[in-house]
């Protein structure tokens, strides 16, 4: 429990936002000014895993380098399965956690590796196997990305008087990558999701929540709760300060944002009991306030929260969850 301010704080300022208005809102919280409709990018090798008939059954991995509005090259790679038809695939931009990487996330093998400490391996690629086009991304924050530690706090700081906060920098890449899935022409571009672990999971929510055209997401271990019980029961020490996107709490906390910007679209979240970026209680007092919004809106099954036992890791049980999840509401026109 954090000692660092009083239990008792109240926001300066306080504004009540319509509903209506409250992505406006974040949008601005996040210095999203521009969302761009089409992302250019470059792309590198290609190489077809899994063979079987040269060309007309496999896997295509293409190495590929975008740029967000800060000029810094976001590397990725787009993951399309090769299975001779000409259906439009659903798309799924992933992300992965602060100590991932893309080259992590597409690799060959699938399996959770003994370090570091238990970290999901290739489960972008595996995506593609079960017959999604992933586009996986080495994002904002990530350690392939900055310097160090410090570089980052610093960052923070001199990003933040212009409005542009990292968390916002993180979406932004996330949108883009989405854009540029979404114009793949093996993708139907009405099919969108995005998943990711820690990182990579606050990444998708937000993102949701910014993007009216994203259809699906599914946060792994991606704080989301409230801010506020980070903040007072939380290991504030596990969050460097994108997290605490400076003035939100002056307009909504999470709960909010996801009724107002996310519901009713199908969101899936894994947040176990232990995990030490979101404390129970802020998941538990998110439900409470979520799912009565999608069960009025008719939509009772597009809202689900796992809470297994367990700390901040990515699962290969949870990668399944994952998978149905987007079977049911991605490949599946008529969810």
């Amino acid at each position: 429990m954090s000692d660092v301010i009083p239990k008792g704080i109240r926001p300066a300022f306080p504004v009540d936002v319509p509903k209506d208005l409250v992505r406006s809102k974040l949008l601005e919280l996040l210095g999203l000014d521009e969302i761009p409709e089409a992302v250019d990018f470059s792309e590198g090798t290609t190489q077809v895993l899994d063979p079987r008939h040269g060309e007309e059954a496999g896997i295509r991995v293409t190495q590929m380098t975008y740029a967000n509005s800060l000029g810094e090259a976001v590397p990725g790679f787009i993951i399309t399965p090769l299975n001779g038809s000409n259906q439009k695939l659903p798309g799924v931009v992933c992300i992965p956690g602060t100590g991932g990487s893309a080259e992590k996330i597409a690799d060959q093998q699938f399996y959770q590796a003994e370090a570091p400490s238990g970290m999901l391996i290739g489960w972008a690629l595996e995506l593609a196997r079960r017959g999604f086009a992933t586009l996986a991304i080495s994002p904002k924050g990530s350690v392939t990305r900055r310097p160090d530690i410090e570089h980052w706090n610093l960052e923070g700081k001199l990003l933040t008087p212009y409005g542009r906060p990292q968390m916002g920098i993180l979406v932004e890449e996330t949108l883009r990558a989405a854009r540029i899935l979404a114009a793949n022409d093996r993708v139907d571009s009405d099919r969108i999701g995005i998943t990711g672990m820690s990182l990579g999971g606050n990444a998708t929510w937000y993102a949701m929540a910014a993007a009216p055209w994203i259809r699906a997401g599914a946060p792994i271990c991606g704080g989301l709760g409230r801010m506020a019980t980070v903040i007072h029961d939380g290991d504030i020490r596990r969050h460097s300060a994108y997290f605490f996107i400076p003035h939100m709490l002056r307009y909504f906390d999470h709960p909010e944002v996801v009724t107002a910007c996310i519901a009713p679209r199908p969101l899936m979240m894994v947040a176990p009991t232990q995990d030490e970026d979101m404390p129970r209680t802020g998941v538990d007092e998110l439900i409470q306030v979520v799912a009565p919004v999608y069960t009025s809106a008719g939509h009772p099954a597009r809202f689900k929260v796992y809470q297994p036992d367990g700390n901040h890791r990515f699962l290969p049980k949870y990668f399944e969850w994952m998978v149905e999840w987007f079977r049911q509401f991605l490949a599946d026109k008529t969810a």
